[in-house]
């Protein structure tokens, strides 16, 4: 359900942590075995920005209610201390018992701040910090809501019932695209591809604000009030199974950074035979056990990649899901304004990533490619190739 509810704003004393928000160790973001996750998406309207999260909890150890969250207010994520807000935020339905949804109201700002979302568990006193810029130029208008209440994701299930919503009673106008976006290059690629600024759609039509529509094509859909302006929403529709792939015929394209050219061109044609399919990859494996654990290894990246990293394309075929599909989980992630560094101990590797939103993904990621990383990209392909990683 939708509501429109407006609060003051109350800052309170000081909060030290010791430390910038860009000296922190952020890598719990993309671990699975992370036992919450706080997301959060900026939704502009006419003289406000509305932030909207959802608390998870990712084991039945703890419930939902024995975490806190403390929001603070900070400069910049090179300042080292930060602001307690007293606001207290509106509490959204969710039904998933494992969930807790929410929503701030600040005026838009006159310049950028960071929100930190500082979660703790009441029983075991572990807390992680999340954080989130808070932009007036920040460019998503609308959200999306389905059954379990406000969605956060960028995908929703093809054929699935969902409700768009915008900013105030103007029609919205979506965009449809099929395209079938390019994999990321190699980390070591002189050219890259940069993401779309914009792109002609193959159809378009209309809906209104709170219409509950559901969507039988699979692909992009951007949705605008003001086609004039480089605001909206956009989501990928995408099949029930995803993240996982679950079908043989579409486990070959993920396997373009592990195999040469003759073998993915062998795995795509198999198109679905199993048979074809397997020799491909007990070819390159050499043994049936290391074959299993090579699939299933590989395509648990895979899932994950799509779960953390999915844009307007699927998060395999992005800069950060490349990597992790190829390195895994980062030892480190620091956090800065337009950049996200990754460090892996064990190849002495540091990734950076560099910030290059557009309407599809304002929080969208290009790696800042180098030809000193063939040497560590083609090591780690041999391990996996040798099903030993």
């Amino acid at each position: 359900m939708r509501t429109k509810l407006t609060f003051s704003l109350f800052l309170l004393s000081a909060i030290s942590f010791g430390q910038s928000l860009s000296s922190l160790n952020l890598n719990y973001l993309y671990d699975p075995q992370q036992e919450v996750r706080l997301s959060m998406e900026v939704v502009k309207e006419a003289s406000q920005l509305s932030i909207l999260f959802q608390l998870q909890s990712n084991t039945n150890q703890n419930a939902i209610e024995n975490y806190k969250i403390d929001w603070q207010q900070w400069e910049s994520f090179n300042s080292r201390q930060g602001i307690a807000i007293e606001q207290v935020p509106m509490e959204l339905p969710s039904v998933q018992k494992a969930t807790k949804s929410g929503k701030f109201v600040f005026p838009v700002p006159e310049k950028p701040w960071v929100l930190v979302g500082k979660v703790t568990n009441t029983s075991s006193l572990k807390s992680w910090n999340f954080v989130q810029v808070i932009d007036s130029k920040y460019p998503v208008v609308g959200f999306i809501e389905d059954a379990d209440g406000i969605s956060l994701r960028p995908f929703i299930t093809k054929s699935k019932s969902v409700t768009l919503f915008g900013s105030g009673d103007k029609p919205l106008h979506v965009d449809y695209h099929k395209t079938i976006f390019d994999v990321a290059s190699p980390p070591f690629a002189e050219k890259q591809a940069k993401p779309d600024r914009f792109m002609f759609p193959d159809s378009i039509f209309t809906l209104k604000s709170g219409d509950k529509v559901s969507f039988d094509k699979e692909g992009l859909y951007l949705v605008q009030q003001d086609t004039t302006a480089l605001e909206g929403f956009a989501f990928r529709v995408v099949k029930e199974a995803f993240p996982k792939f679950t079908k043989i015929e579409d486990l070959a394209a993920p396997l373009i950074f592990l195999c040469t050219k003759e073998e993915h061109d062998q795995l795509l044609d198999s198109k679905g035979d199993k048979a074809k399919f397997d020799k491909v990859i007990l070819d390159i494996t050499k043994d049936k056990d290391r074959a299993k654990n090579f699939m299933r290894s590989y395509f648990r990246r895979v899932e994950l990649a799509n779960t953390y990293f999915s844009s307007y394309k699927e998060g395999w075929k992005t800069d950060r899901g490349m990597i992790y599909l190829i390195f895994g989980l980062p030892d480190e992630v620091s956090k800065t304004g337009l950049k996200e560094i990754w460090y892996y101990r064990d190849t002495k590797a540091r990734f950076t990533f560099v910030k290059s939103g557009s309407v599809y993904d304002p929080n969208y990621y290009t790696l800042i490619r180098d030809n000193n990383f063939m040497e560590v990209w083609f090591g780690t392909i041999d391990l996996w190739r040798k099903s030993r990683y």
